[in-house]
Formats: structure tokens, C-alpha cells, sequence
């Protein structure tokens, strides 16, 4: 989906010569504009909107009310304020108001459509996917238990919603002008949605309660209720995931949860622990064939199933796929803080955690 910023001025003159100016650039993104506070945020409240830049001297809603508002109702959108007043205490002002940049008229447009770039690459620095299977990279966020800003588009419709996440868990979601648990079991229910990733979260208020386990079922029983048609179990053959660049900045250290997670991610039930113990297994399952494998090794601490992982492990097949690697046989993921893991696919997810003694070949050399 396009970006779309806002231009905000009373001067109508200078707001359609700056529109023609933007247009006649030919900038990666559509410009909107208008000349109230008010109007702006009925706009910012019925569309997707990317930035503002903001006239500061307006009758009505004025530029540091308008900065004021927006950050407190719509955090996540990035407001620049262009004056030609200028003076040492209003820039202080501006910015403590929330203002992300401040330019000084008469302006460069090419100077402009520079920062209006710096400010979309913010947006989204930790990457983007398309046509990817929301509620399973959900998961992933709370399994690595990430910070950050997730900008979902859906591309019937041409909505944008915004899911904002602390720590893996979900603290609030924005949809126009809703926010809360209602926002969210709207975009959690979309599919054949584009994401993009900002690598942190400007939202402190907590306005959602709930595990997001809880939300996603409730948000796919919203979806089965839409379209009578719909298969929990679905796979669309043209299913696909187009990574544009990195999608987490930290290490792949953070990728598996620690073990205080399976009781914070709400959905123990699908977990069954399983101690590596002779016998513990049945000797033809999967978990009994990788115990009589790794059972004697030392350094291994634990053999046990997490459904958790699944998701995981499909994701990782269709990127392993897409770039001609064969079928994935498993997932190695090493933590400083709680070791080594070895994610196995079968009927039953199985997970191998092994502290930092056991040689990452050894590991290798076990499962080929």
C-alpha cells in the first residue's frame, strides 16, 4: 500500500502550489491535504494516513494542538510541523509537543520529500513481508517477545491497521479512529495481508487485556463467521512470503522462548512437556526415536513437545522452499540465556534443549 502523508495549512495558495510541487516530483508517496486541524483529523480518523506535516499558526485547531492530539490518539504516526515563524522557544516547544521534525518556510521541496523518506524508512526499518500468514508471525513476535510497531495492509479494501506490542504481548491496536480490543479482532482477522515492522513501539498505555492466543481464536471464529466458506485448515497454493529485507534487528538469539514463556503465552494447553526419561516416549514416535538419539548425549537438558513451534516451522519451510533449500528437517536456535535448541517437525513438534557444552557439529552430525 502506498504511504499517504497529510499536508496541513490554512494558505490555501501554498498548499496546492506545494501539492503541484510534490506531484511534479514524483515522490514515493501520495499527498493529501487540507486546510483545518479539524479536517485533519477527520481524515486521520476515517483513512490511512502515514505522516503529517503541519502548518503551525491555524485558526481553530492550531500546529501544537493538532502535534498534541495526534500524539496522543494516533502514536504511531509521525508529525512534522513547517512554519515561518520561527523562534528558539517555539522549536523547543513543537518538539516536546511530540513533533517528529521541524523545517522552516519557504522550504526546499526537495528537502522535504527527503525527510518525508527518512521518516517512512523509520517506519519501516525492521522490514516488511507480503501475502504472509498474520496470526503465525503474531505468534513469532510473542514467542521472541518483541517490541515493536506492526503496520498491517490489507489488500482487499485497502484498510491499514496498526498492532502495537511490548515484550511479545499486544497492548493496543489502532484501525482509523478505533483502538482496543475491537481494532484488533478486526485486522487479526484479515487475510492476504502485507506487514511492515517498526523496530519499536511508541504506545505506553495498556488498552488490551487478554493473552494473544485468546484474541487470535476469537478473531478466527469473527473471520468463520464472515465467510461461511472459510477452512480453519486452509492453504491458498499461491501463498507466498517476499522478505524485502531483515525482518528483527536483534540477534537470533531471541527466537525461541525461555522457559517461563509457556506458562505467559497462554496456551499451555497445547503444550505437553515431556521428560527424556527411558520410556517416557512410545519407542516409535518421534519424541522416542529422537530420545534413544539424543537421550545419552551430555549436555542434553530436556526432550519435550511444543505445538507452539508449529507456525515456526511452517514459515520456515515456505522461505526454505522459496529459495530452493528442500524440505526442512529442523531449526537450530541458540540462546545465551537458556542454551541450545533443536525445533524437529513431525505429528508432534518436538524441541531439544541442550546447554552451550554440546558442539553445534555434534548437533548436526546427530540429526543427519
Amino acid at each position: 500500500m502506498t504511504p499517504k502523508v497529510l499536508i496541513v495549512d490554512d494558505d490555501a495558495v501554498w498548499l496546492q502550489l506545494m501539492e503541484q510541487e510534490l506531484k511534479q516530483n514524483a515522490p514515493p508517496f501520495a499527498v493529501a491535504t487540507t486546510e483545518s486541524g479539524q479536517e485533519a483529523l477527520n481524515m486521520l480518523a476515517a483513512d490511512h494516513v502515514s505522516a503529517v506535516i503541519s502548518d503551525l499558526r491555524m485558526p481553530g485547531i492550531d500546529g501544537f494542538e493538532l502535534v498534541n492530539r495526534i500524539s496522543r490518539d494516533y502514536p504511531d504516526i509521525p508529525v512534522m510541523i513547517v512554519t515561518a515563524y520561527d523562534r528558539p522557544k517555539t522549536r523547543e516547544v513543537v518538539f516536546k509537543s511530540g513533533a517528529s521534525d521541524y523545517m522552516v518556510k519557504p522550504l526546499s521541496t526537495e528537502d522535504l520529500i527527503e525527510r518525508i523518506n527518512r521518516i517512512l524508512r523509520t517506519q519501516a526499518e525492521g522490514g516488511s513481508l507480503h501475502n504472509v500468514s498474520l496470526e503465525t508471525f503474531l505468534q513469532l513476535i510473542e514467542m521472541e517477545s518483541q517490541t515493536c510497531t506492526l503496520r498491517v495492509a490489507r489488500k482487499t479494501g485497502k484498510q491499514l491497521g496498526v498492532l502495537f506490542f511490548r515484550d511479545g504481548e499486544l497492548i493496543n491496536a489502532r484501525l482509523g479512529g478505533q483502538q482496543g480490543h475491537e481494532a484488533a479482532y478486526e485486522i487479526l482477522s484479515w487475510s492476504g495481508v502485507s506487514l511492515t515492522i517498526e523496530n519499536f513501539c511508541q504506545v505506553t498505555e495498556k488498552l488490551i487485556n487478554g493473552g494473544l492466543q485468546s484474541m487470535l481464536l476469537n478473531a478466527m471464529r469473527q473471520k468463520d463467521e464472515n465467510r461461511p466458506d472459510f477452512s480453519p485448515h486452509e492453504n491458498s497454493p499461491n501463498d507466498q512470503i517476499l522478505l524485502d529485507s531483515p525482518i528483527f534487528t536483534q540477534s537470533e538469539e531471541q527466537v525461541a522462548p525461555s522457559e517461563t514463556d509457556h506458562s505467559r503465552s497462554g496456551s499451555a494447553a497445547a503444550d505437553r512437556k515431556v521428560p527424556s526419561s527411558p520410556g517416557a516416549s512410545a519407542p516409535g514416535s518421534s519424541q522416542g526415536k529422537l530420545e534413544s538419539i539424543f537421550g545419552q548425549v551430555p549436555g542434553v537438558e530436556d526432550i519435550y513437545e511444543d505445538q507452539r513451534y508449529s507456525g515456526l516451522l511452517q514459515e520456515a519451510a515456505r522461505i526454505g522452499k522459496l529459495c530452493g533449500s528442500g524440505e526442512l528437517n529442523a531449526v537450530y536456535v541458540n540462546q545465551k540465556s537458556t542454551g541450545q535448541r533443536v525445533i524437529v517437525p513431525g505429528s508432534q513438534v518436538s524441541v531439544i534443549r541442550m546447554s552451550h557444552d554440546v558442539s553445534r557439529d555434534r548437533i548436526i552430525d546427530l540429526l543427519l
